[in-house]
C-alpha cells in the first residue's frame, strides 16, 4: 500500500492509498474523508497500515477498518466501521505518549507508549516540579508499553484484544514513524529478545549528562520479560523529533568474481600453471576511487595474489593513490620480467607505477 497527500505531518484529513493486492495486474485507488474521523491534529496518535484485505487507520481514541476485497473498483463506495481503540487513559495514572501500527506473526500489532501523568503533563503544558518528579530515573520507571492484536470475531466486526507480554518474549520490536516492524528474538540473541525499542522526546533532569534539565530526544527500551523499562541513549541535540524510521542492514555480499573463485571445480587444480615464490611490489599512481578488491581482481590477471591492499588516509578513509599487492607469478615468468610488463597498465584510465616494495619510491 502506498499513501499519498496532502498530509499535515500526522494529520491525515483524507485518505488516497494506491493498494497492489496479491494477483491484481494493477494499483487500485482508496480514498475517503478523514476529516470527521480526526477531530483534532494530534500527530503523535495516527497510524495507518494494511492487513488482510483491509485499511486500518487508528488515532488516539478510534480506528477505522476498510474493506478492500469486496469491490472491483476500490474509489467507488466501499464497506468500512469504526473499531473502539483500547481505554488506557487514566488507568494506573498512566497517559498515552504515542502509538504505533505494526505487523508481526500474520497480526495486526497496536502499540502503546505509556507514561506517568505526572511526566505527560509536566511536558504539555511546560510545568517544572522539580529534579526529583522530573528526573531520568523516574520517567524511566514510568514508562510502559501495551501492546493489542486486532481479531476477527465471527458475525461481527474486528476488534482489539490485549497480548499477554509473555507471547511477546520471542521478538523484537522497532516502533516508530512512519513505519513500525518486529523481527525475531533469535536473531539479536536469546539474551535480548521479548523487548520494544522506540523514541521520546522529554525534558529531563540529571542522568549521566547535566544536573540539568535537558529537552531531548532518547532511546528506550521495554522488556516484556519483566515489565521494565531502561535508557539506551540519549540522542543528539540536532535531533529534535521523535519521528525515527528504524532499519536491519543487508549482510554483504561478495563480488562475483571472489564467488567464482570459491565454487572453482577442484579438479581445476590440476590444470593451474606452477608459481613460483611470492613478492611484494608497490603499486604507484592509482585512481582515487580503486579500492583493494579492484586492485586484487586487476593483478590477479596476471598470476596468483595473495594480499592486495590500497594505503588509506587514517582520517578520512580515502585513497592515498598507491598501495602493495603480494602476489606469484609463473616458474618461467620470473618477478622481474612480471614487474617491467605490469609497469605502465592501464587501470581506469591511468598508467600503473609498479617496482618492488623494498626499491625506493620517488
Amino acid at each position: 500500500m502506498y499513501v499519498f497527500g496532502p498530509v499535515d505531518r500526522y494529520y491525515l484529513p483524507n485518505l488516497n492509498a494506491a493498494v497492489l493486492r496479491i494477483g491484481d495486474a494493477a494499483w487500485t485507488v482508496v480514498r475517503k474523508d478523514l476529516s470527521a474521523f480526526y477531530p483534532r491534529r494530534d500527530g503523535r496518535d495516527c497510524g495507518i497500515a494494511y492487513h488482510d484485505g483491509k485499511i486500518v487507520v487508528c488515532n488516539h481514541q478510534d480506528s477505522w477498518c476498510i474493506e478492500t476485497r469486496e469491490v472491483d473498483n476500490l474509489t467507488s463506495d466501499h464497506r468500512s466501521w469504526s473499531i473502539q481503540v483500547p481505554s488506557y487513559y487514566r488507568q494506573n495514572g498512566k497517559s498515552l505518549q504515542s502509538s504505533y501500527l505494526l505487523e508481526s506473526g500474520g497480526e495486526l500489532l497496536l502499540a502503546f507508549v505509556l507514561v506517568n501523568d505526572v511526566h505527560r503533563h509536566m511536558y504539555s503544558y511546560h510545568i517544572d516540579l522539580g529534579p526529583e518528579d522530573h528526573s531520568v530515573d523516574s520517567f524511566v520507571k514510568g514508562l510502559l508499553v501495551s501492546v493489542y492484536a486486532l481479531q476477527d470475531v465471527e458475525g461481527s466486526k474486528p476488534k482489539w484484544v490485549k497480548k499477554d507480554d509473555r507471547s511477546l518474549v520471542d521478538r523484537i520490536l522497532f516502533l516508530g514513524k512512519p513505519t513500525s516492524f518486529a523481527v525475531d528474538a533469535i536473531r539479536f540473541g536469546a539474551s535480548s529478545g521479548g523487548c520494544a525499542y522506540f523514541v521520546v522526546k522529554s525534558q529531563l533532569y540529571g542522568g549521566i549528562w547535566s544536573k540539568s534539565s535537558l529537552e531531548r530526544c532518547r532511546v528506550f527500551r521495554y522488556n516484556f520479560h519483566n515489565g521494565k523499562s531502561e535508557l539506551v541513549r540519549q540522542l543528539p541535540a540536532e535531533w529534535s523529533e521523535e519521528a525515527c524510521m528504524w532499519l536491519t542492514p543487508q549482510p554483504s555480499i561478495a563480488s562475483t568474481e571472489e564467488i567464482r573463485e570459491k565454487l572453482e571445480p577442484l579438479h581445476r587444480k590440476a590444470a593451474e600453471p606452477q608459481f613460483g615464490p611470492f613478492f611484494r611490489i608497490y603499486v604507484g599512481n592509482l585512481p582515487r576511487k580503486v579500492d583493494s578488491c579492484q586492485l586484487r581482481q586487476f593483478f590477479s590477471k596476471h598470476g596468483k595474489v595473495a594480499d592486495a591492499r590500497i594505503m588509506c588516509h587514517i582520517k578520512t578513509r580515502s585513497s592515498r593513490g598507491f598501495g602493495f599487492v603480494t602476489m606469484a607469478t609463473a616458474i618461467d615468468d620470473g618477478p622481474a620480467h612480471a614487474i617491467a610488463k605490469l609497469d605502465g597498465q592501464i587501470l581506469d584510465g591511468r598508467p600503473l607505477r609498479v617496482k618492488f616494495a623494498d626499491q625506493k619510491q620517488e
